[in-house]
């Protein structure tokens, strides 16, 4: 008896050869004469089907976001925010979560980034009244103090995606594989 994988991978073999012939141009199995070509056309290659999925789009800042950058200088935090997608979590950039607010326009604006070293990892070690700094494209400067520090945020508590009622900036780490590790979270006002 043929095992699942082994059939699976015999598929595959049988769907690549077929496939490697068509390609090829053959006409029938053991036709060896090679294909009349008639016009200029037929003797360009056919284009060969690509079964990689089309990346995802990059999600882009919204007009007048482009250019921030967020900086907690007590922990060598200086990092680019572009606008995420609320899932992945870019490499030595912070991102905006969608849907909360930018820094400076009032209400929550979570950023988001990889606890890891050079981009949030060092908020492990952040503490109350510690600054944290938006500064956009132009030049304006959004300042916070951190009011709230959570070490072990639990991954399941998504509390602090919900709008708030007044100027707020929330970072948060990403978590690992294990997606029972906590993730760090810190409060800033403004100040």
């Amino acid at each position: 008896m043929v095992s699942r994988r082994a059939a699976i991978v015999i598929a595959l073999g049988l769907l690549a050869g077929a496939g490697a012939l068509l390609l090829a141009g053959a006409g029938h199995v053991g036709d060896e004469r090679e294909p009349e070509v008639t016009s200029e056309a037929a003797r360009t290659p056919a284009p060969v089907a690509s079964f990689s999925p089309a990346p995802a789009p990059v999600p882009t800042p919204g007009p007048g976001h482009s250019g921030l950058r967020i900086e907690v200088s007590a922990l060598g935090i200086d990092l680019p925010v572009v606008e995420g997608d609320g899932y992945n979590a870019p490499l030595f950039e912070a991102a905006h979560y969608p849907g909360t607010s930018w820094p400076g326009e009032g209400g929550r604006s979570v950023i988001y980034a990889h606890a890891r070293a050079r981009m949030f990892g060092p908020l492990a070690a952040a503490g109350v009244g510690e600054h944290i700094e938006i500064t956009g494209r132009s030049g304006v400067v959004e300042r916070y103090v951190i009011t709230q520090y959570f070490p072990r945020w639990p991954v399941t508590n998504l509390s602090w995606l919900r709008p708030g009622d007044h100027e707020q900036i929330v970072l948060i780490t990403c978590t690992t594989y294990n997606y029972e590790d906590p993730r760090i979270i810190v409060v800033g006002d403004p100040g």
